[in-house]
């Protein structure tokens, strides 16, 4: 019994519980800070000293999060229709970088506003053209 507790007692010291939660993230969280919890001590009397629990959380999150960031797979729900191409690429919003190009083509924003604007800079992520007041938000 004392093991439990004091197994419960670390995996508590950084509380992730939220008030709004369902339940089944609860247990989720819950699960996994417990196995947080056993790798910390495994790792602790695999290395014979004792490292702080934070100092493995933390770069296990930066992990997850890249590795969820790598592999996540967008969609966007707007009701009804086929989503389009650029839905999924508009979220990664550091990602977009304009390009010269050797045309000039009509801005996509500005041409759904029933502006008339042409430009040469081109969006490497989603590959539509861009003028330079319609990119800003993008980089």
């Amino acid at each position: 019994m004392g093991g439990v507790d004091l197994s419960d007692q670390m995996a508590n010291v950084y509380e992730l519980d939220r008030k709004s939660c369902e339940w089944w993230k609860k247990v989720f969280v819950c699960l996994l800070m417990s196995a947080v919890v056993n790798s910390w001590i495994a790792y602790s009397e695999l290395k014979h000293r004792k490292t702080p629990l934070l100092d493995l959380i933390v770069p296990l999150a930066e992990a997850l999060v890249s590795y969820g960031k790598l592999n996540a797979q967008y969609k966007r729900r707007r009701g009804t229709g086929r989503p389009s191409k650029t839905s999924r690429s508009l979220l990664n919003v550091g990602d977009h970088l304009p390009v010269t190009t050797k045309t000039r083509r009509h801005c996509r924003t500005c041409a759904q506003q029933k502006k008339e604007s042409r430009t040469n800079i081109m969006c490497t992520m989603c590959n539509v053209p861009l003028c330079i007041d319609c990119f800003k938000p993008y980089s």
